[in-house]
């Protein structure tokens, strides 16, 4: 991977995600712009690629040609994403009519933290239910299987749909930790998620955007001594004070966003994840063979090799969480 080329695809990266305009060192050739379209499907940020052709000076924007399999890519994603919205308010409306209050996380309240919205690509639906109220909720969906946190996980319209029984995939007493629908729950929330896919699969630029956007449209609206706390309190605050030198190094995060106090730190070795990786891992090529593998335990094997061989990187950052996550997934496939 030539680092030219990628820092050509992080400063575009920031131009779509911050609306801001950018004049690249060296104007990219036809090949260029290929390689980046693959990067952006990998990493699940091809919307925000798109709209930085907007805030780039004419003599720099990508040829029609180039510009037409992008648009192609991203009408693609935008009719995902609006599969996606529908099949959410559809399993919203059949809880409620049941008197059940789910809370949506991460997708369409991720998605609100953006300029434009549509921009974020959409994947699934998770839902969480408070207390007793999930065992209710997953009656009412008789195909949903159990998967190995706990969820329940069914499809519509081939859409993955999760129901969650916890908020937070923390393994530490949900009573210590901030109300779900908080600002601070929220972005311990996006954090913590954030870590589970670097521990495990991969995790992709798209959720950096997440939380970099969400910690930018959050500003002032809560108390970061609070948000502080409470990743201590989830023991992974050192992974959080890495996660935000990723954002501020290479998304261009101001590091005023962060917490009071914020001294950025070498996110190396969680960049080399993120680009080796990409969202779910579906950037790397082993991984792209195990995602289109029939077979579960190809896909499983798959998953435990990625988390053995980041063990060094994860005991590092959050070692009792990474302990945890590893119990809790041997017991749940055993």
């Amino acid at each position: 991977m030539a680092a030219s080329t990628w820092d050509c695809f992080l400063t575009l990266l920031q131009a779509g995600l911050w609306e801001k305009d950018v004049e690249l060192p060296d104007t990219p050739d036809e090949a260029t712009w290929e390689l980046m379209l693959r990067w952006a499907r990998g990493q699940a940020v091809t919307g925000l690629l798109l709209r930085s052709f907007t805030h780039l000076p004419e003599h720099q924007v990508p040829p029609a040609t180039v510009r037409m399999r992008w648009i192609v890519e991203a009408d693609l994603l935008d009719r995902k994403g609006t599969r996606v919205a529908r099949v959410e308010q559809e399993a919203l409306a059949l809880f409620l009519k049941e008197g059940l209050q789910p809370i949506i996380q991460k997708g369409s309240r991720s998605a609100r933290h953006y300029a434009y919205p549509a921009l974020r690509i959409s994947g699934d639906v998770d839902l969480f239910f408070p207390e007793a109220s999930f065992d209710r909720a997953v009656t009412l969906v008789p195909d949903a299987r159990r998967a190995p946190d706990g969820s329940y996980v069914f499809k519509r319209e081939g859409v993955p749909v999760e129901l969650h029984p916890r908020y937070y995939d923390l393994h530490v007493d949900p009573a210590s930790l901030p109300e779900p629908e908080s600002v601070c729950g929220e972005l311990l929330l996006l954090s913590a998620h954030t870590l589970k896919h670097a521990l495990g699969a991969g995790v992709g630029l798209k959720q950096l955007c997440d939380m970099a956007r969400a910690l930018y449209d959050c500003e002032g609206q809560y108390d970061k001594r609070e948000l502080a706390a409470a990743l201590e309190r989830a023991r992974i605050d050192r992974w959080h004070a890495l996660l935000c030198s990723l954002l501020v190094s290479d998304l261009g995060l101001d590091p005023s966003y962060c917490l009071d106090g914020f001294t950025a730190t070498d996110p190396a070795a969680l960049r080399d994840i993120v680009r080796a990786g990409g969202n779910f891992g579906q950037a790397a090529e082993a991984r792209k063979k195990a995602l289109r593998h029939r077979s579960a335990f190809a896909r499983k094997a798959s998953t435990a090799f990625s988390f053995l061989k980041r063990l060094p990187f994860s005991l590092r950052v959050a070692p009792q969480e990474t302990r945890a996550t590893i119990r809790e997934l041997v017991k749940g496939n055993l």
